[in-house]
């Protein structure tokens, strides 16, 4: 018998901050309509899926994940433009954590848009894509050193980097805390670890629209810097940004884990009422409008150039002559 929203279970899957198989079901299908469930524990308020719904993860995300999520196996030019602009506002984001001449390390570095900026601003810039045709397109429009792989199979120096990065990854990956702590084994003591997530609490997103096969985890503010320090991650700034949390945080010893009392009850809380909040949202009826209108206005800034580095370069064009 299928689980229904709402009840209590013992999980398959333990939370991976406190250990716990105590949860409750928030949703039991994926946005497509087939079954998926998602559950939150009731001792950190930890979003996750649960059982894991693809067995061999590897293969998914170097073969299959770009094409089941964006229907391409190389970026179009809207795509490389939108990522041009996301790695933008992501850098100012980073509030300085980034300067000219550091070491960085990209994990997920998609058609290398961020390690192409970052080059252009005078780091060493890296990264690593386990996406074949994502990873050679960076290589190919972009002359970036991008490994082709999962980071468990590059040859990267450990303890070799001044700035790792990891956007929109973190919640695809089945142990998101020892991810993290192995990835930081390239980061040099003291290094600085930049994350961006989805915002599981985001209330201008569909409640059916939260749940995915690829998203195995579903983090608020307090679940992502709880993971992060038991991966030995203490938390310099954590913003919430529309859909998005954004960490910066630095690799240090004795980090301590802090207390996700009450999480669970403020996390479930902020979930079912962004729920049934969500179409009293003025956005949720100018949302098409909007969508039509950016559509309209990224074919015609791509119109006139070739994909890749000159739709980069038009992009970044402003930001490197004030550098």
């Amino acid at each position: 018998m299928e689980n229904l929203p709402g009840e209590q279970v013992t999980a398959d899957r333990p939370c991976c901050i406190t250990g716990s198989l105590d949860c409750e079901v928030v949703a039991t299908k994926a946005r497509e309509g087939h079954a998926l469930r998602n559950v939150i524990c009731r001792e950190s308020g930890l979003v996750y899926v649960d059982p894991l719904p693809i067995e061999d993860l590897e293969t998914f995300y170097k073969e299959d994940y770009r094409k089941s999520y964006k229907n391409v196996v190389v970026p179009k030019k809207k795509h490389i433009l939108r990522a041009g602009r996301v790695a933008l506002s992501r850098f100012d984001q980073s509030n300085g954590a980034i300067s000219k001449g550091d070491r960085c390390l990209d994990i997920g570095a998609g058609g290398g848009e961020w390690v192409y900026l970052l080059k252009q601003l005078g780091c060493d810039a890296h990264g690593i894509e386990p996406n074949k045709g994502y990873g050679g397109f960076a290589r190919e429009a972009y002359d970036v050193d991008v490994f082709s792989g999962m980071y468990q199979e590059s040859d990267f120096e450990k303890e070799s980097f001044d700035v790792l990065s990891l956007f929109q990854v973190l919640e695809h990956l089945a142990d998101p805390v020892e991810d993290i702590r192995s990835m930081s084994e390239y980061l040099k003591p003291g290094g600085t670890f930049i994350i961006e997530v989805p915002d599981i609490l985001f209330p201008g997103m569909h409640f059916n629209h939260k749940w995915h096969d690829g998203h195995l985890y579903g983090f608020d503010v307090k679940t992502l810097e709880a993971i992060a320090a038991k991966a030995g991650l203490k938390t310099v700034s954590l913003k919430v940004t529309p859909g998005n949390l954004y960490g910066v945080f630095e690799k240090a010893d004795g980090v301590e884990v802090p207390s996700l009392k009450e999480n669970y009850e403020s996390a479930i809380g902020q979930l079912m009422k962004g729920k049934s909040g969500y179409w009293t949202l003025p956005r949720t009826y100018t949302k098409a409008f909007s969508k039509l209108s950016k559509a309209i206005k990224e074919k015609a800034a791509v119109a006139s150039l070739k994909a890749g580095k000159e739709i980069l370069d038009s992009v970044y064009a402003e930001r490197l002559a004030a550098s």
